[in-house]
């Protein structure tokens, strides 16, 4: 029975690093589940939620290993209560968490020292002239376009919400294609810039006006840059995206942006592990007195 109870444990911390994987696959790609529980809520209130449309999926298919580690959570509560020595469980317990901050510190720390070999604004810019560059790629770095046309016909939107205790915050991000000077309208796009703005929405104040002038095509380019369902909904609107495509960002931190999330999450994560781990070395020290 304890043999089989292991093996269930185990199985379950896979089956929830897999979903968990699966969730952000498709996350990351907007695709399968993810994608079609997005375009629902785009069509039924002209948005969706990023986190939740992924994290609720996820949450739903989960349940079973969390039955799985509630029962044995169960079976070691009844362990101790029958007098067993409870050292043994508590060890296997802080292995765990500390074998996940490791590898979550890890992760963290090569996402961290990844992020800082791509470029952000602060580093000198290149000239970037399309019509010169022609089909050749161009440096991935802090960047100025020249002989571009910012084609603000097919401009894209994308609009967020945020509450705060004194009014809502609307955030819209605007994609635009950016063609060379006298290319031709139907060529798949290469090139995109983004422009974001706040406006406190119950100030009345209109939302800031998006400007996409010459002097201002500038930011950091990132290959492939475009968010994977900003991509699909310009391939709805029948602008054909070439691949790789790339972004002109103007982001503070240019396209180190998700690699400083996932550093974020991975440390902070990995600090409440090893918090718990030292918690529960003092559950141990106290169980050690006790027995002796």
């Amino acid at each position: 029975m304890p043999q089989r109870s292991s093996l269930r444990f185990w199985f379950a911390l896979a089956w929830m690093a897999l979903v968990i994987g699966w969730a952000w696959w498709e996350y990351s790609h907007y695709s399968g589940l993810y994608r079609w529980l997005a375009e629902w809520q785009i069509a039924k209130w002209g948005g969706y939620e990023q986190v939740w449309t992924a994290a609720i999926p996820a949450c739903i298919l989960m349940i079973p290993a969390f039955r799985v580690l509630r029962e044995r959570e169960l079976l070691n509560q009844a362990s101790l209560i029958a007098g067993d020595d409870p050292v043994p469980i508590l060890r296997r317990v802080r292995t765990g968490m500390l074998v996940c901050g490791v590898i979550l510190t890890l992760a963290a720390t090569g996402a961290y020292f990844y992020s800082q070999q791509l470029p952000d604004p602060s580093g000198p810019r290149t000239t970037v002239d399309l019509a010169a560059l022609g089909d050749a790629a161009p440096p991935i770095d802090s960047a100025t376009f020249a002989s571009a046309v910012p084609d603000t016909d097919r401009a894209l939107q994308r609009d967020e919400a945020f509450r705060s205790r004194s009014a809502d915050i609307d955030h819209q991000t605007i994609y635009v294609p950016v063609v060379a000077k006298g290319a031709a309208k139907d060529a798949p796009v290469r090139f995109f810039i983004d422009r974001a703005s706040y406006a406190f929405t119950d100030s009345g104040e209109a939302p800031r006006t998006n400007i996409f002038l010459a002097d201002h095509m500038q930011g950091v380019l990132v290959e492939n840059g475009l968010p994977a369902d900003v991509v699909a909904a310009f391939e709805k609107q029948g602008v054909t995206i070439a691949s790789p495509h790339y972004l002109m960002t103007t982001n503070s931190v240019g396209g180190r942006q998700n690699y400083y999330i996932v550093a974020a999450l991975g440390g902070f994560i990995a600090f409440i592990l090893f918090l718990l781990s030292a918690i529960q070395s003092v559950s141990i020290a106290r169980a050690r007195r006790r027995a002796a």
